[in-house]
């Protein structure tokens, strides 16, 4: 499959997408997009009626960051179409895809396997927990005590955060290197074992490990006024059904950045995704450009 340098299929995903689209228009880059948000005052790019319409002739693929259950269809369909030559940027790829890039040799790359992409959307994540926590709670961050679950790439910007918002920051770190570096962040730390002594204290409470950490037991011992907010990988880490039973406000938050920060989030999928083509053909991508290539 003969393929133009500078043309784009952008195919699904969410309002990211759409700002995705218009970071590669602004670059000079040809976009032809098949399911992709619409968006008052967004740039869009050319619509095609099937996705084998959007990836005719498209050096790049970019899909939903990332896929989710109902993109299956997508998955298959993009699995189909894919073609030697093409350069796949998405988020959790599914395993169709990823087996026919590798028997076509097509080079595929997943924005959750890499730390730069995570670092950036780490930033959206931290402000959207605020968010959560503000309108689930009535209350304010000021002055509230805080605990932050955890001290890895979401945690550390979010108790940052809620320091430069007035808040009393504390975390409870299962590794000591963690520890050691929310101290040097300027964060009380509270071991994991003091938990039960400690957990009535705080008015919000952030969970970022991906594994049972607040069990019914500890949540007994949440103050009833408390807001929970979950940012884990789902399941998360709180037992929901005991924090229902006990009538305490917990949630479980995922997809923060498209949900609160959906340009942010876009331009950083396209960031990423200039780095990756840059990482593979040097200078060679056109981002400089003031008109597309077919101009």
């Amino acid at each position: 499959m003969d393929v133009t340098q500078f043309t784009a299929a952008v195919v699904g995903g969410d309002a990211r997408l759409a700002y995705a689209v218009q970071v590669f228009l602004r670059a000079g880059w040809r976009v032809k997009q098949y399911q992709v948000h619409v968006l008052p005052g967004v740039e869009t790019g050319e619509e095609a009626e099937s996705i084998k319409e959007a990836l005719e002739g498209a050096a790049l693929v970019l899909g939903p960051a990332p896929f989710r259950a109902p993109d299956k269809e997508l998955a298959q369909a993009l699995a189909e179409h894919i073609a030697q030559g093409q350069v796949l940027i998405a988020g959790a790829l599914p395993n169709v895809l990823r087996e026919r890039c590798a028997a076509l040799g097509v080079r595929a790359h997943d924005l959750l396997e890499r730390e730069d992409y995570s670092v950036l959307g780490a930033i959206a994540t931290a402000e959207g927990a605020i968010a959560e926590a503000v309108m689930r709670s009535g209350g304010t961050i000021h002055l509230s005590d805080c605990l932050v679950l955890g001290y890895g790439r979401c945690a550390r910007p979010l108790a940052k955060k809620l320091m430069g918002l007035g808040a009393r920051a504390v975390v409870a770190a299962r590794r000591w290197e963690a520890a050691c570096a929310a101290i040097a962040d300027g964060c009380e730390v509270l071991d994991f074992s003091m938990l039960p002594r400690h957990l009535f204290r705080f008015a919000y409470i952030f969970n970022t490990i991906p594994a049972m950490v607040l069990g019914e037991a500890l949540l007994q011992r949440a103050a009833p006024e408390s807001t929970i907010i979950d940012i884990a990988a789902a399941p998360g880490g709180v037992d929901f059904a005991a924090a229902q039973e006990l009538g305490l406000n917990a949630a479980l938050c995922p997809g923060l950045p498209g949900k609160y920060s959906p340009r942010a989030a876009g331009e950083s999928v396209a960031q990423t995704a200039r780095i990756i083509l840059e990482e593979q053909g040097g200078e060679a991508w056109g981002w400089n450009a003031s008109a597309p290539a077919s101009a």
